[in-house]
């Protein structure tokens, strides 16, 4: 390899993957070694992605993280309970419990058990905390559905030369996620993953390939986060129910909007959620009052779980684009919608909307 090939190489490391030193991983529960760095691509990710939003609801199979359209869904029995043999590996045994699926939302809860080797008391103290570092889904056809960023950024550095060549060539989760965990007993967790916001479709799908080899603990010491990366091999194929295996999205078109300067790109509804996109909307903003409402009355608010629900950008020729999520589901969503709107200075925006049939 030649000199700008090895340049290209380590630029390519520090852009993709951005890991701060090393990792420590324990291969041997009797050799434990403790990191003192973490990925900056982690951080990033569970910065953007990891600022819980909890429900009102009773019950949450998902977490705190999910969101109100997607426990309108569990209490429709929108959601899957496959309930999976214990797999152990180094002393850590896991089972996937739940998972749903549709266009707009992927979720999933895992039990991890730990044997009388590791203390789980320990683990959690110091603001400890448990996830999965290398979470990886496929479905049936090999596409991806969720990728954790750190088992990606390894994926990129080993498999090409450059950061131009990982861009032009790497199939990327592009959606937003939070992974939160929940304490069961003194030797149990249960690891709740969120995968929402993304611009691209969720693929439909048959069967679920789940992988992981890394779980990770997090904690604090002296003001320095660190961690302990646990190492094995767990493997998971679930079958995805058929009214999972299709998509439930619903379009609606435009009716009318009171600023004609707005233009309406799409709005459409799943069984998890309803989106809309407009552009060219200068001066909109995000407000506490925006909402859709259906035609019987009832007003359903945005998600805002992360980053992926929501944005307004401004293009290269300075016009506007506004996106977001609420929580309306096909479970209550009516022939006609009207969705509320804000400009910066508080003056409504009433976009009047109706199912295409």
């Amino acid at each position: 390899m030649n000199n700008n090939k090895i340049f290209e190489k380590v630029k390519m490391k520090i852009a993709i993957s951005q890991v701060v030193k090393k990792e420590d991983i324990v291969m041997n529960k009797s050799k434990l070694n403790i990191g003192k760095g973490i990925g900056i691509a982690a951080c990033i990710a569970l910065s953007m992605t990891g600022v819980v939003f909890a429900t009102t609801q009773i019950i949450n199979k998902f977490g705190a993280n999910s969101s109100d359209g997607i426990q309108t869904a569990i209490n429709n029995d929108y959601y899957s309970d496959v309930n999976t043999e214990y797999r152990e590996s180094n002393g850590i045994s896991t089972s996937i419990e739940s998972f749903l699926i549709d266009d707009n939302n992927f979720d999933m809860n895992i039990n991890i058990k730990f044997d009388s080797s590791y203390s789980l008391q320990d683990m959690l103290s110091n603001d400890g905390k448990i996830d999965i570092m290398d979470l990886k889904v496929v479905n049936e056809k090999d596409e991806k559905v969720f990728a954790t960023r750190e088992l990606e950024s390894e994926e990129k550095t080993s498999l090409y030369q450059t950061e131009q060549e990982a861009r032009e060539n790497y199939d990327s989760y592009k959606g937003a996620y939070s992974e939160t965990s929940q304490k069961v007993n003194d030797n149990e967790i249960k690891f709740y993953l969120t995968a929402t916001g993304n611009p691209v479709k969720f693929p439909i799908s048959q069967k679920l390939k789940v992988t992981f080899n890394k779980i990770r603990n997090r904690y604090w010491e002296n003001g320095e986060e660190k961690y302990i990366i646990y190492k094995g091999e767990w493997i998971y194929e679930i079958d995805v129910p058929s009214k999972m295996a299709k998509s439930n999205i619903v379009q609606y078109k435009l009716v009318s909007i009171s600023d004609e300067n707005y233009k309406f790109d799409d709005a459409n509804v799943s069984n998890t959620a309803f989106k809309i996109y407009l552009s060219n909307c200068n001066e909109i903003s995000f407000n506490e009052k925006e909402c859709v409402e259906t035609s019987d009355g009832r007003k359903f608010y945005p998600a805002r779980r992360s980053d992926g629900d929501e944005e307004i950008s401004v293009k290269e020729d300075g016009s506007v684009r506004y996106y977001n999520t609420f929580n309306l589901t096909n479970y209550d969503a009516t022939d006609n919608l009207k969705v509320y709107l804000f400009k910066a200075n508080g003056d409504e925006i009433i976009v009047e909307l109706e199912k295409v049939k």
